[in-house]
């Protein structure tokens, strides 16, 4: 029967023999090694679909507006920090003419003033919470994926769309693609889910309440307000810190009960 201890050096099962100093090192760079990997490929396992509208797509019909505009959408139950997001869109132009045509996204808190006159509330975008770097465009249906810098949002927030390059006169704009119904998200009032039939369009961008609600119609053959989307979170940062230092005394703790 073999007896470890750890008084004055480590025998291992092979017969080598380490000193504690360099066994401490040994545990040492193994923690930090475990720390830095299960940081890194847990964010990525963790990643959860926190909403989703890109099962139900409308190709034949794009709506092109020459400013800002977006969705309200309402994330199911879970994560908060959004690390990857994606949206589709249509560019009706020429890209000879159209060489520096770009897209920014944007983040906002609806907590900004009331939207709607009377007893229902709809607070406008407000508070930019992230900015995407400029997205160049191209012409026809294109799809495309952001990686976000883990940026924490509240249940609900608005996500927009600002073409520039673009006048948005027909053969030369840029639309979003319409979707409805969201697959993933929050249970709403009505028997919808995920987004409301409605959508934020800046109509003044000067002003912080120059927002306005739009709408394509409530028939059952009307297309919805709703545009392609997905959105991936993963748990804040000092949740992994935490798991990332449990993870490191677990590793130091086995090493000293040896």
């Amino acid at each position: 029967m073999h007896a470890f201890r750890s008084i004055d050096r480590l025998a291992q099962p092979s017969g080598l023999i380490f000193s504690n100093h360099g066994a401490h090192r040994f545990w040492s760079a193994l923690a930090v090694t475990l720390a830095l990997t299960a940081g890194a490929a847990g964010q990525a396992m963790a990643q959860t679909l926190v909403y989703d509208n890109t099962t139900h797509v409308r190709t034949n019909l794009v709506y092109k507006f020459s400013r800002e505009y977006g969705d309200e959408v309402f994330l199911e139950a879970g994560y908060r920090t959004v690390s990857e997001f994606a949206f589709q869109y249509f560019g009706d132009f020429n890209p000879t003419n159209r060489v520096g045509a770009s897209a920014v996204v944007r983040f906002y808190e609806n907590d900004g003033v009331d939207g709607i006159p009377g007893p229902k509330t709809a607070l406008m975008p407000k508070t930019v919470l992230w900015e995407s770097p400029s997205i160049p465009l191209l012409p026809g249906y294109n799809l495309v994926t952001l990686g976000v810098p883990l940026v924490d949002v509240p249940d609900s927030f608005t996500w927009t769309v600002k073409f520039s390059g673009v006048t948005g006169a027909n053969q030369d704009a840029a639309g979003l693609v319409l979707a409805d119904p969201p697959t993933v998200g929050q249970p709403l009032p009505n028997g919808r889910f995920g987004s409301y039939w409605d959508a934020w369009i800046r109509d003044d961008s000067n002003r912080e309440d120059g927002w306005l609600l739009i709408n394509f119609g409530f028939g059952p053959n009307d297309p919805k307000a709703n545009f392609y989307a997905q959105i991936r979170a993963v748990p804040e940062p000092q949740t992994w810190g935490l798991l990332v230092a449990g993870g490191v005394l677990l590793a130091l703790g086995c090493h000293r009960r040896r």
